[in-house]
């Protein structure tokens, strides 16, 4: 028990040591960025593609909700995707929860 504590105390010492020696310095560089209209191309767009409507009709109604959500608006379809892939990842998790709790009730009781 004495080794590792004065093997903690030698690391955390040496860490400050090596943090004391290179200390970080100010400089005075300032760098200025400048926006004209050549690099305004270049910026991302503030739309996205995810859509709440398409996530509710798939998280909802499932598979029927992407088909209701791809013939409302075919943008709907990868938002509609996630919603069932939600859904689904949510039904495992809640499936895995019950079988391991039954697992563990059958366990748990006394034979004869």
């Amino acid at each position: 028990m004495k080794k590792i504590v004065l093997l903690l105390v030698t690391l955390f010492s040496l860490n400050m040591v090596s943090q004391a020696s290179f200390p970080v310095t100010e400089n005075g560089v300032k760098t200025e960025i400048v926006a004209d209209d050549a690099n305004l191309a270049m910026e991302a767009p503030y739309g996205s593609d995810f859509s709440w409507g398409g996530f509710l009709l798939g998280f909802f109604l499932g598979l029927i909700g992407v088909l209701i959500a791809y013939l409302i608006d075919p943008d709907w379809l990868r938002s509609s995707l996630y919603g069932v892939l939600a859904l689904f990842v949510i039904y495992l998790i809640l499936l895995f929860t019950v079988l391991a709790s039954v697992g563990a009730a059958v366990a748990s009781t006394p034979t004869y």
